[in-house]
């Protein structure tokens, strides 16, 4: 998959609910339970295993700005993080995201 091609790397910045320098969150647009938030790369990197160390600093700086907001808005009393690495782990869309959901 090309950058030109890939899904997230064309998501209007409109949709973002959250961004920094380096990602952005929107809301998935199948969501599994309410709230459920997608943490995408603004780099096309296919994993988190080739996201560089900046960027996992950055993450988890938009993962507590996410939590913040989904905390005040759903009350939840915890979160699941999933992430699928790869088409044997599940991965349909080839370029890093992050499952944020609230329970």
């Amino acid at each position: 998959m090309t950058e030109k091609s890939c899904v997230f790397c064309n998501i209007d910045p409109d949709k973002y609910i959250a961004s920094n320098e380096l990602f952005y969150a929107i809301p998935d647009h199948k969501p599994a339970v309410k709230g459920h938030t997608l943490i995408i790369s603004k780099r096309h990197a296919e994993t988190y295993f080739e996201l560089n160390a900046e960027e996992a600093a950055q993450m988890q700086e938009i993962i507590l700005t996410v939590k913040q907001h989904l905390d005040e808005k759903y009350q939840p009393r915890g979160y699941k993080m999933l992430m699928n690495c790869g088409r044997a782990a599940g991965q349909q869309v080839f370029h890093f995201h992050l499952h944020l959901l609230p329970f």
